[in-house]
């Protein structure tokens, strides 16, 4: 097991993972790769790429890519082209987006019978754990207790369910002999928090973690947290940040797409963020940016690629009935 953890809008940590997967093909290893990005039931949708049998644009109509990921599809690209060129098995780790959700909003305790099936056997609290997810709290969140624990609760559900399914793969006949490298992001694979140690407490195989940060001043406050003695990862690779004209512009807000009614609605704004200062609400209709109609999220990425930091967008958002014109700057 090799967990290499990203920062996912980075160029270089994905250059890297590339340089991995290729090493280790060229020294003999059969490869699997383990993704976040991809959920369980997507896993058909996978094994048919990594067999040849879809093209590019109907593997992303097929997995829902701007609506289950989202993030700008160049950065994997190469990951997967390399997987669909040698055929590697990709697993599809998380758990439903929606049930992740559930959790996040209302908490494990009132999930209905029917999705308390769906949830993962989940580990005692890991105080260490405990203590890092407040400072990640802390930093993007805020709120009140009852709303911390039902964060916790979602991170947890995250890594118990990722560490599941890769427990399953390796104890599989698909899985035997494998050597897997695990894609995710670094807080779940910092100090073996997140998927390491519950993927070990299933499956104790050996393993190495890859942490990949970007050069900034402070970089040493994120590399301990006060009372953890053990350090981030096995290996820390420091890389250049991605220049920010190459970066996929963001303003701060979560959004879903709908099927019926057809459109794009925010579905959390984050705190001190440019949507939050331009007045964006939870429950806000996008109809329009710079006057192109949003129908789907792609329309929506497709309007904002290659806005700088600095540059405004005129939105129209539904609200309550009302049509409303907001400026947002990048």
């Amino acid at each position: 097991m090799v967990f290499i953890g990203e920062s996912h809008d980075q160029i270089e940590h994905h250059q890297i993972q590339v340089r991995i997967l290729k090493d280790l093909l060229a020294r003999g290893r059969e490869v699997a790769v383990g993704m976040e990005m991809f959920e369980r039931s997507q896993q058909p949708v996978l094994d048919r790429w990594s067999r040849g049998l879809l093209t590019e644009e109907e593997f992303l109509k097929e997995v829902q890519w701007e609506k289950t990921w989202s993030m700008d599809y160049q950065l994997y690209r190469p990951i997967l082209d390399e997987a669909k060129s040698h055929h590697l098995k990709v697993v599809g780790l998380n758990v439903e987006r929606d049930l992740v959700r559930k959790v996040a909003q209302n908490g494990i305790e009132k999930l209905s019978p029917e999705d308390n099936a769906k949830l993962p056997e989940i580990g005692p609290v890991d105080k260490e754990h405990l203590a890092y997810i407040k400072t990640i709290y802390k930093d993007h969140q805020g709120g009140s207790a009852e709303k911390f624990k039902h964060f916790y609760q979602a991170q947890i559900l995250w890594d118990e369910g990722m560490a599941e399914t890769l427990s399953q793969f390796l104890n599989s006949s698909e899985g035997a002999g494998k050597t897997v490298v695990v894609i995710a992001g670094s807080g779940h694979i910092v100090f073996d928090f997140g998927i390491p140690k519950r993927f070990y407490r299933r499956t104790p195989l050996p393993y190495q973690t890859l942490v990949l940060k970007t050069w900034e001043k402070n970089l040493d406050e994120g590399l301990s947290i006060s009372g953890v003695s053990k350090p981030l990862a096995n290996y820390l690779w420091i890389t250049q940040p991605t220049p920010s004209e190459k970066k996929r512009p963001r303003i701060g807000i979560v959004l879903k797409e709908m099927e019926e009614p057809k459109g794009v609605w925010i579905e959390r704004v984050i705190p001190q963020s440019p949507a939050e200062k331009a007045g964006l609400l939870p429950g806000d209709q996008i109809l329009s940016v710079n006057e192109k109609e949003i129908i789907t999220l792609k329309d929506l990425h497709h309007a904002v690629a290659g806005k700088d930091p600095g540059k405004e967008i005129a939105m129209t958002i539904l609200r309550k009935g009302s049509k409303k014109e907001m400026t947002v700057t990048f």
